[in-house]
């Protein structure tokens, strides 16, 4: 990717308005606003989220890797076996105005401007509950990797819409302490899970508000658990990390 945005630590970054949780457990909606800032809370960062679903195939594994240099720059790739050599995966790589794409099996890659926002939805007029908030860098939409590191529309969305419970807490990745929560019955726009019996469980970061575990129970299964098994904060990462190789047989597409 041309043109990559340099770090320059002589700019300010935006500071979040909650800088920190206190040492009592905060109530669900305090809990809501510290998530909602969670990308302000680092300048770089380097995750990885294991993803198992359960379906009419019986397991499928996803593999996810994040990787974020603020402003703009980040990459994800997701590869669908936990171990070997293969090719089936796909990379998504962004510098805040240009995404590109590739997916390995089919051997298709794209190059496409960054999905433009409704015009207004951005007005500071507007309620909080109908204002897009701009990610200071953004991710692919609908994506488990979206959902870990920029949580404020699936609070919004998911978590406020069902009774929340603080649960406690527990330990994860790296000895982190995380807030664990339990949503009954969220609503969704999936018929077949808008479900009295469903239910979720979803760990947050108390330093940074990040998602650290999120798992999705139906009529007493678990149809899927997505945690992270590797989280670095502020990593130095080169701008090779943000860039990706086609080879002269990749097929592009619109």
């Amino acid at each position: 990717m041309r043109d990559l945005v340099p770090f320059d630590p002589s700019v300010r970054p935006p500071l979040p308005a909650v800088v920190a949780l206190g040492p009592d457990a905060p109530r669900p909606i305090e809990l809501f606003d510290f998530m909602a800032e969670a990308e302000l809370r680092f300048s770089s960062l380097r995750m990885r989220i294991v993803q198992r679903l359960w379906n009419a195939r019986g397991e499928d594994i996803e593999i996810i890797e994040v990787a974020i240099r603020h402003p703009g720059l980040a990459r994800v790739v997701r590869r669908r076996a936990a171990a070997g050599v293969n090719r089936d995966y796909d990379v998504w790589v962004t510098d805040g105005q240009i995404v590109k794409t590739l997916d390995a099996r089919s051997g298709t890659a794209s190059v496409r401007p960054v999905t433009s926002r409704v015009a207004g939805a951005t007005d500071p007029g507007l309620p909080d509950f109908a204002q897009v908030r701009v990610a200071r860098t953004p991710l692919p939409p609908d994506t488990v990797a979206e959902t870990f590191v920029h949580p404020r529309g699936f609070c919004r969305n998911v978590l406020a819409t069902g009774l929340v419970t603080m649960m406690g807490s527990l330990t994860l990745v790296r000895d982190r302490e995380a807030i664990l929560l339990r949503c009954d019955h969220p609503r969704t726009s999936h018929l077949l899970n808008d479900r009295p019996d469903r239910w979720l469980d979803v760990s947050v970061d108390r330093a940074t508000g990040l998602i650290l575990l999120l798992a999705d129970h139906i009529g007493g299964r678990l149809t899927r658990h997505a945690e992270v098994d590797d989280l670095e904060l502020d990593p130095s990462l080169p701008d090779e990390t943000f860039t990706v190789h086609l080879s002269t047989d990749v097929r592009m597409i619109y």
